[in-house]
């Protein structure tokens, strides 16, 4: 795994949200449990509720490749039924009185903006889910651009990347994630790729490594600790 200590400072830094900029596992795994459980009863669905690993294990991932593990085989299809069911139940705590982003992000991002190094969000989840994120969480006011599968001109991450980069009018961009999507979707466009350290994957050929902490960031990006 490549570590450079310092990347080219960037004009645009767009962050994957899920795992990088929110801990979403301290809520998904209970949610999905519960959902999951009242989703299945009153359709006789024999499922086995997940533990927080198995439940982790899919943030990041789209549509189906979320949905569909935690049904019975021969129910996989209705994946999209679970989906609706449970998507109100996030929304829901999303928008409840616990701040879910990690320690320091509030500050990390707002700092970004002194230095007049602006922001973009990229997630590969849908509108309903989105505005949840960045209503109740805040992201929208703390980033300048916001982008998902249901955004214009989007079929997947990459894509969200080029808008990104389109609105910035700017090609000096880093990405910063924690899953292969968010990998490969800086790879599509050359972009420099910061994996944010997380237990349940370990991405190959990173160009850097962060460890959560805003100062980690800034001295990746070449940028001064703030004061």
């Amino acid at each position: 795994m490549s570590r450079s200590p310092t990347l080219p400072r960037p004009d645009l830094v767009i962050f994957d949200v899920d795992g990088t900029l929110q801990d979403t596992c301290q809520w998904w795994p209970s949610v999905l449990r519960r959902g999951l459980a009242a989703f299945a009863a009153p359709r006789g669905l024999a499922v086995e509720l997940p533990d927080d690993a198995s439940a982790c294990a899919v943030i990041g991932k789209r549509d189906a490749e979320v949905w569909s593990p935690f049904l019975p085989t021969e129910h996989r299809h209705l994946w999209p039924d679970l989906r609706a069911f449970v998507v109100p139940m996030e929304c829901d705590e999303l928008r409840g009185r616990t701040d879910y982003l990690f320690p320091g992000v509030r500050s990390l991002l707002d700092q970004l903006r002194r230095w007049g190094v602006r922001s973009a969000l990229a997630s590969n989840c849908r509108r309903q889910y989105f505005t949840a994120v960045r209503e109740g969480l805040g992201l929208g006011f703390l980033t300048d651009w916001q982008f998902c599968l249901d955004s214009p001109g989007v079929a997947c991450k990459a894509d969200m990347l080029a808008r990104a980069m389109e609105a910035a009018g700017t090609t000096a961009a880093v990405m910063v994630g924690d899953r292969d999507s968010d990998q490969e979707a800086a790879r599509a466009h050359r972009l420099p790729f910061i994996w944010r350290r997380n237990p349940f994957c370990d991405l190959p050929a990173v160009d850097a490594v962060w460890d959560g902490a805003p100062d980690t960031l800034f001295r990746l990006l070449d940028l001064p600790a703030p004061e």
